[in-house]
C-alpha cells in the first residue's frame, strides 16, 4: 500500500485542478485521503474466519467464490466520501451531466480519482450510486426533491 504521503501529494494536484476554495483544501484533502486509504485496505482484503482451527494458532481463510468479486460496497463508500468532499468544498449539491452535455466539474474530479484508483465505468458509477442514495434517504424517512435532501 502506498504512503499516506504519496496518496496525499496526487490528491493535492487533483484538488488544486478542481479549483476548491483555499480555505476548505486541507479538509477535503484529509476525507478524500482517508476515504482512498480505507477502499485501498478494504479493496483486496480476502475473507478469514475470526476463530482458528481446533489445535492450530492459525487463522483458517474461507475459500473465496470464482470470478470478479464485487467491490459495490467499496465503490459506494469512496463515492459518498468524494460527493461530502464535493459539498464541503463548495458548499453546493454536486451535480452530474445528462447525456449529450459536457461533463460538470464534479464528474471531471471524481473521474480523476476513480481512474487512479482502477474503476471504470464512471457515469455509470455515479447513476448508480445516486439512485443508492436515494433509496438509503428514502428509506430513513428524508424527503428528497432532485437528488437533494429537503
Amino acid at each position: 500500500m502506498a504512503p499516506l504521503s504519496k496518496i496525499r501529494s496526487q490528491i493535492r494536484k487533483k484538488v488544486a485542478d478542481a479549483k476548491f476554495p483555499f480555505a476548505t483544501r486541507a479538509r477535503v484533502e484529509d476525507i478524500i485521503v482517508r476515504a482512498i486509504s480505507h477502499f485501498r485496505l478494504h479493496r483486496n482484503r480476502s475473507k478469514f474466519s475470526r476463530l482458528p482451527l481446533p489445535g492450530s494458532t492459525r487463522f483458517r481463510v474461507e475459500p473465496q467464490k470464482r470470478g470478479p468479486k464485487d467491490k459495490k460496497a467499496e465503490r459506494m463508500y469512496l463515492l459518498s466520501q468524494l460527493h461530502f468532499a464535493w459539498l464541503v468544498g463548495f458548499n453546493e449539491y454536486p451535480k452530474i451531466n445528462n447525456k449529450d452535455y459536457h461533463d460538470t466539474p464534479f464528474v471531471l474530479f471524481v473521474e480523476s480519482i476513480l481512474l487512479s484508483e482502477g474503476i471504470a465505468r464512471i457515469h455509470g458509477n455515479l447513476e448508480e450510486f445516486r439512485s443508492y442514495r436515494k433509496q438509503q434517504l428514502a428509506a430513513s424517512g428524508f424527503k428528497l426533491v432532485r437528488g437533494q435532501v429537503k
